[in-house]
């Protein structure tokens, strides 16, 4: 996440790569590692529950199992969004990561990674088998209807380390609740990024509030929400696109927002824009309930083996790099 001072790290060469794919600033290692006999590819898992109650611009690093939901988005192997888990095939994220003339099969999405240079047996990699885009998306709004669900091949492995985050209810209050947002983008207005997962509290801003931070040439939607800490410099930048902002209820995470958009994340008066879930949740659960899983074949001896090079070789980098 980047903050207008601090923010979700991505590597610095990958920023000019991110500006010249992404519709918006709106931003995001090895196949999936053998299952233990502990973790389980249920739906059954419970969502929202981290096993450690536990950093963006402005953030601090994150501890491996405090945010088990989190995703990074890769397209042609760079890291260009975030995402969060739903269930085992489904993960939620931004619409504008994938942007009109990406090839679906150059994305790939990691779980269970912290440090996007260091693959560890925890990470699993995971190919897409479909994206579905809102219908709205562009239609009202430059960046309207920012929402997408992406289908997986196969499923995700859960574990400690690996785990959904719940959907929150349609009529949730969000009043005086404590939100986070987690991501790998900018960590300064100077383009730092880095290579470790960032977490940050954002307050949340009233609509009317937000609207008049940023005038009438950028109107809001209601499917969209705003949040930031503006005392601190805390906000999203490029890169957190389509990350989660989760908030805490009866000791159970919820997410309420998916990052969107905002104006230059190096101007600390401009709110993060996040699409707000509870807007979108109908058809978020049309789509999970109703798309039946892909069909399960097992992969090929030369494909297992070239994914378990791929990850021995991230792994061995890491060392030599020590």
């Amino acid at each position: 996440m980047a903050a207008p001072t601090s923010g979700l790290g991505l590597p610095g060469y990958l920023l000019l790569l991110l500006l010249l794919t992404s519709p918006t600033w709106v931003t995001s290692v090895s196949r999936r590692h053998p299952k233990d006999q502990a973790n389980s590819p249920s739906s059954d898992v419970a969502c929202g529950q981290p096993v450690l109650q536990g950093k963006l611009l402005g953030g601090e690093l994150t501890r491996d199992r405090k945010w088990p939901w989190q995703v990074s988005v890769h397209y042609s192997g760079f890291h260009v969004c975030g995402g969060s888990i739903l269930n085992a095939y489904w993960v939620l994220t931004a619409a504008h990561c994938f942007a009109r003339g990406k090839k679906l099969q150059t994305f790939d999405m990691y779980v269970g990674i912290t440090n996007l240079e260091v693959a560890n047996r925890h990470t699993q990699w995971l190919e897409i088998n479909q994206v579905i885009i809102h219908p709205t998306f562009e239609m009202f709004h430059p960046v309207g209807g920012d929402v997408a669900l992406v289908q997986l091949k196969s499923p995700i492995v859960f574990s400690d380390f690996v785990l959904p985050i719940c959907l929150p209810p349609s009529n949730l209050n969000l009043h005086n609740m404590s939100c986070w947002t987690t991501g790998w983008g900018m960590i300064s207005p100077q383009g730092e990024t880095g290579k470790e997962l960032l977490e940050a509290q954002l307050p949340l801003i009233p609509k009317f509030q937000c609207q008049l931070l940023y005038g009438l040439t950028s109107y809001l939607l209601p499917e969209m929400l705003c949040a930031a800490d503006i005392k601190n410099m805390k906000n999203v930048c490029e890169g957190d696109s389509g990350g989660p902002l989760v908030c805490k209820l009866n000791e159970t995470w919820l997410q309420i927002g998916i990052v969107s958009w905002g104006r230059g994340c190096a101007q600390p008066l401009y709110p993060g824009v996040f699409a707000n879930v509870s807007y979108f949740l109908s058809w978020i659960r049309y789509y999970m309930e109703t798309v039946p899983n892909p069909p399960q074949i097992l992969p090929s001896l030369s494909s297992s083996l070239r994914n378990n090079l791929s990850t021995l070789l991230t792994i061995m980098g890491s060392l030599l790099v020590l």
